[in-house]
């Protein structure tokens, strides 16, 4: 199966470089690394440009405006070439070494999630505030939609191509990681979790507010809701 990585990427200058490079080093001679820049107003733009001169196996697909990140992961769908599709962030957080893990598990799943709330799974030097609204709202969420995976926000997935090509998405921004898991689900797509110790991200500010998400994850539930009530 061929491998694409998916990395969104919004003013990451201070880590892109860095990612880029540790993404190609794990990746498969016949692979490809597919960054949606999302609209980025700092050195980002240059430094993918290069990263992708140094190695054909990137690709870059651009927004002119920052869209957020669920419209960054409706590009890469789009776009990618891959059999299996792994979705990573671009600022290091998630462990590269469990990549092959997650792209085997999809041999018999749709797809597979990188999880901090199995056994074996966890958030390391991750502020401890964070870490709260993390699991509090996962478990809410998780048990308001009857889901059955414990991590339904995460980031760090693999999801075999044709599942996820063409899957309507209506969340522009972080909640889109809500939308699809109700989405796989509802479809009756075959889902396993293998463990994720999620780190702080290597470099740079992180991108999530908070509070402005509230609204956001209360449309991305009602549609969610809509969606398991259907299934």
């Amino acid at each position: 199966m061929r491998l694409t990585v998916l990395t969104p990427a919004f003013n990451e200058e201070d880590v892109i470089e860095r990612s880029c490079a540790e993404i190609l080093r794990a990746l498969p001679e016949d692979g490809e690394l597919l960054v949606v820049d999302d609209g980025s107003v700092d050195a980002t733009p240059k430094l993918l440009a290069a990263a992708a001169a140094a190695d054909e196996r990137m690709r870059i697909v651009t927004h002119s405006a920052n869209r957020g990140l669920g419209a960054a992961l409706s590009t890469g769908f789009a776009n990618a070439t891959g059999d299996v599709i792994v979705t990573m962030d671009a600022d290091l957080s998630h462990p590269i070494a469990l990549m092959d893990e997650l792209v085997s598990a999809c041999l018999g799943a749709d797809a597979a999630f990188a999880s901090r709330y199995i056994a074996g799974g966890g958030m390391h030097g991750v502020p401890w505030w964070r870490q709260a609204v993390s699991r509090t709202a996962n478990g809410v969420l998780r048990r308001a939609l009857r889901l059955p995976v414990r991590d339904i926000t995460t980031g760090y997935r693999a999801f075999r191509a044709e599942v996820v090509r063409g899957l309507p998405l209506e969340s522009t921004g972080f909640e889109v990681q809500l939308e699809l898991s109700a989405r796989l689900v509802a479809s009756g797509r075959k889902i396993v979790e293998v463990p994720l110790v999620l780190e702080q991200r290597a470099a740079g500010m992180s991108k999530m507010r908070y509070f402005r998400l509230i609204p956001r994850y209360a449309h991305a539930f009602t549609l969610a809701r809509r969606l398991r009530r259907a299934s």
